[in-house]
């Protein structure tokens, strides 16, 4: 990085273009060859109202550096690491080929499987400071091959692919396990310049592995949570329907998602979230056709630039996770209400009030809030 900023080669073919567009980047002259550097803080506060159900703390959720890029025009790849836990754990770490004959998209690697509209969404995009506790029934990142497209002119989205089994923090996994897992979403509505949308999608995994493994709490990461092993398990399957209503300023998005557990101790566990949000300065989220995923919010006026404020969101959500089949499971519902404020494009603080009412009555609320950067 540090030879390209500082050399220009003679000839016009090496010439290499080094820009700021929210991270830096580098680009050869004809365009088929880019990389990207860039990386996010996410440091978050928790103030609870009663120390019995949790205590006020601080922790960084985040701490990441990546690489991206594209060599020949064809061929893409990332690396992505977390510090967040004193250690450099494997996030997105892969690389793929586009436009392949019959197949669409290639990638190879770990990587998020694709299910769930909101587990789809960069953390650094999402409404409210964590996910609705539902997501903990998603799958996140394995290693594995996928296969993804788009199609009818970016209106409907298609991604398959095959996994192993739950891996470590750094993509190794040991056993015979396997996922097979698949979403497809479609813009039935969508006007001319994007401003107004409907998105649905549906996601299906199905999982064929000897244990499986959810951590329950509430949606604040500092809350407390419960961490529940199945063992002997036959096969899991995993349901997932998404829906989403844009309209200018103002977005709805819902999902419910079902995990059937076939084990002796197993049981089906369920959820689902409402979630609406207004940019309070007429903005409006943006949405990537592409891979059938929301994007976050870019100020019109940047903070302190020429007299700016930036942009600011409400958001509002109601969120349930019904894991009573599990012994000793419970029923947690959770109202979220928050405000978002957009700095820049590569600045935000969010602000979440979140009560959080258990059915075995031991209830809580929390103030949260995230400091983030990220380029």
């Amino acid at each position: 990085m540090t030879a390209a900023l500082g050399v220009t080669a003679q000839a016009a073919d090496n010439d290499i273009n080094v820009t700021w567009k929210d991270s830096l980047r580098l680009e050869t002259a004809d365009g088929k060859n880019k990389l990207r550097i860039g990386g996010r803080i996410h440091w978050d506060n928790a103030f609870s109202s009663d120390d019995d159900y949790m205590s006020d703390g601080d922790t960084f959720r985040r701490a990441r550096l990546y690489v991206s890029g594209q060599i020949q025009e064809r061929y893409d790849f990332k690396m992505q690491y977390d510090f967040a836990g004193g250690d450099a754990d494997f996030k997105d770490v892969y690389f793929g080929i586009k436009g392949v004959p019959a197949l669409g998209n290639v990638r190879v690697g770990q990587f998020k499987e694709p299910f769930s509209l909101e587990e789809q969404m960069s953390s650094n995009n999402i409404t409210s400071i964590e996910r609705a506790n539902v997501n903990r029934l998603s799958p996140s990142r394995s290693a594995g091959v996928m296969l993804y497209n788009n199609y009818a002119d970016q209106r409907v989205t298609g991604a398959v692919g095959i996994f192993r089994g739950a891996d470590d923090s750094y993509g190794n996994y040991k056993g015979d396990g396997y996922a097979a897992t698949a979403r497809v979403t479609g813009l039935p509505y969508k006007n001319d310049d994007g401003s107004q949308l409907l998105h649905l999608g549906v996601g299906y995994s199905h999982r064929d592995d000897d244990t499986a493994s959810y951590k329950f709490s509430s949606d604040h990461a500092m809350a407390p949570s419960t961490k529940y092993k199945i063992s002997d398990v036959d096969d899991t399957s995993l349901l997932g329907l998404e829906a989403a209503l844009k309209l200018n300023s103002f977005s709805l998005q819902s999902e419910w998602i079902e995990a059937d557990v076939d084990a002796a101790t197993g049981g089906d566990l369920d959820g689902y979230y409402v979630q609406a949000s207004y940019v309070l300065t007429g903005e409006s989220r943006s949405y990537d056709t592409a891979s059938g995923v929301f994007k976050g919010v870019s100020p019109g006026t940047k903070f302190l630039d020429n007299g700016g404020l930036g942009a600011w969101e409400a958001t509002l959500r109601w969120s349930n996770l019904d894991y009573t089949d599990l012994n000793g499971g419970d029923e947690a519902e959770s109202w979220t209400v928050g405000l978002n404020w957009y700095l820049n494009k590569n600045v935000r603080a969010l602000f979440n009030y979140t009560d959080v009412d258990l059915d075995s009555g031991e209830d809580g609320s929390v103030f949260g809030t995230r400091f983030q950067i990220a380029f």
